[in-house]
């Protein structure tokens, strides 16, 4: 049976991660140097696209205009069926001897903006590698003492360059509980609980989200972030699906939440404002980014769309 999860942008790895044989060097020597490996050029955190297909290279065709993926932050993603396939951070490749490489002129564009370019398979590697190459980015050098890093593990992990300290850093993922929580009027239908951020465009409504403290359940983490922007006690915290956000680099964790007790009590740093709708309300809502005044709803590739479209089907049940 298909997880839920798998229904979201960003999800659905069809790549085996090799977690064990892309620490063996040699291992990952032999891979970038087969005929049939695949590597995905990245400039500064986008990927490159021509006549709106992704750009890929093959080892030959890197090495026949003479650049050595080895010299570059190279990132193994895994492999589909034995064929290996990398993330090949070309920022610091000049553009002319980038534009040598493909036959039409090159498009580089944030995951966002091309997502319509790519299959859900596609979006889940791209999402991947650009949140490790967003870490690597980050994480130039050693934590502890300072000095410059290397990547190590074929890209899944840096260490300080000090003799003294040799640090290992791994890659960080951020954890976010993302919540739709639903009240029950007296009479009527069910309502769910949408706001506007201060953060987002006006009339764009969505769910409400948080970063989870140290030490913090993910149920604790619901409640809190709940009564902190919105004033807001709920309870029947339940798990729904969570989805990998390269921007930059956090999961996202969705759960659905009741509350016995609509009164809302807003915090204006975080909420311009928050309201109760029911199904049929947000049946009416307008796209993110359409022109008017009508409420508007997150972006499709969003958990926080997921959750609302899956709350809506089940009022029609």
């Amino acid at each position: 049976m298909t997880h839920q999860s798998n229904l979201l942008t960003f999800s659905g790895m069809p790549l085996d991660r090799c977690s064990t044989l892309r620490k063996n060097n040699a291992w990952v020597s032999e891979k970038v140097k087969e005929n049939n490996t695949q590597f995905i050029p990245m400039v500064k955190g986008k990927y490159l696209f021509v006549d709106n297909k992704l750009l890929t290279f093959s080892y030959q065709e890197l090495v026949s205009h003479q650049i050595d993926p080895q010299a570059y932050l190279l990132i193994f993603l895994g492999t589909d069926s034995g064929k290996a396939v990398f993330v090949l951070d070309c920022s610091s490749i000049t553009p002319q001897k980038m534009s040598m490489l493909s036959i039409g002129e090159i498009d580089v564009l944030d995951l966002r903006l091309s997502l319509h370019l790519v299959s859900q398979s596609q979006a889940a590697i791209l999402a991947y590698g650009k949140s490790l190459s967003y870490w690597h980015n980050q994480h130039q050098f050693c934590g502890r003492c300072g000095a410059k890093s290397k990547s190590h593990d074929a890209g899944h992990m840096r260490k300080c360059s000090s003799e003294q300290c040799q640090q290992l850093h791994f890659p960080r993922t951020d954890p976010v509980v993302i919540m739709l929580v639903e009240y029950q009027p007296p009479s009527g239908p069910k309502k769910c609980l949408l706001a506007e951020h201060q953060r987002l465009s006006e009339k764009v409504v969505s769910t409400l989200a948080g970063f989870i403290d140290p030490g913090e359940a993910l149920e604790e983490a619901v409640a809190r972030e709940v009564y902190e922007e919105a004033g807001v006690k709920v309870d029947k915290v339940q798990y729904m699906a969570s989805q990998p956000w390269p921007f930059p680099g956090s999961l996202m964790i969705g759960f659905h939440a009741i509350t016995h007790d609509p009164s809302l009590n807003i915090d204006l740093e975080e909420l311009s404002a928050a309201h109760w709708f029911s199904a049929d309300e947000i049946k009416s809502f307008d796209e993110w980014g359409d022109p008017g005044d009508n409420f508007q709803l997150p972006r499709r590739e969003s958990i926080a769309r997921f959750l609302i479209d899956q709350w809506v089907a089940q009022q029609a049940c």
